[in-house]
């Protein structure tokens, strides 16, 4: 159940908070958990953020930085996607769900995705990105507003 609610005075604000509450007080007497969220809605920002990411990050990174192939021992470049998706494992927390598979109750881990993140943590992983390419790969950032 996901609970979603636009907030733009203080009127709206405690109506909102209010009704979560009603909703969360009920389903806690059942024994049920909630995570509740208030998350700032700022498009601007995050188009802004994911702009800068997928732009100059991870096209400086793709085109600086040679590995060895653990296959083949070539030295070869790697994709901006496939850079996104090491990052992704290397700096995005794990998240677990529990599933019913073969009528057995288990906890499976879920893809780890910056579509997930919110513009906060999206920050704080495009910098630790950033950070991890100039210290760990030696690139050289080219745009301007790329550098830490």
């Amino acid at each position: 159940m996901i609970e979603q609610r636009l907030v733009q005075d203080r009127h709206s604000a405690h109506e909102a908070a209010l009704s979560l509450y009603a909703v969360a007080k009920h389903g806690t007497k059942r024994g049920r958990r909630f995570v509740m969220q208030l998350v700032s809605d700022e498009p601007d920002r995050r188009h802004q953020l994911r702009k800068l990411f997928h732009g100059p990050v991870l096209a400086d990174i793709s085109q600086q930085v040679r590995l060895p192939d653990p296959d083949t021992g070539l030295v070869v470049r790697y994709t901006p996607k496939a850079w996104k998706q090491l990052f992704a494992e290397m700096f995005i927390e794990p998240r677990f769900e529990r599933q019913v598979v073969r009528g057995r109750r288990v906890v499976v881990e879920l893809p780890r995705s910056t579509e997930a993140l919110t513009d906060d943590q999206f920050a704080k992983f495009t910098l630790q990105v950033i950070v991890f390419a100039v210290v760990e790969l030696g690139v050289e950032f080219t745009e301007e507003g790329a550098q830490p």
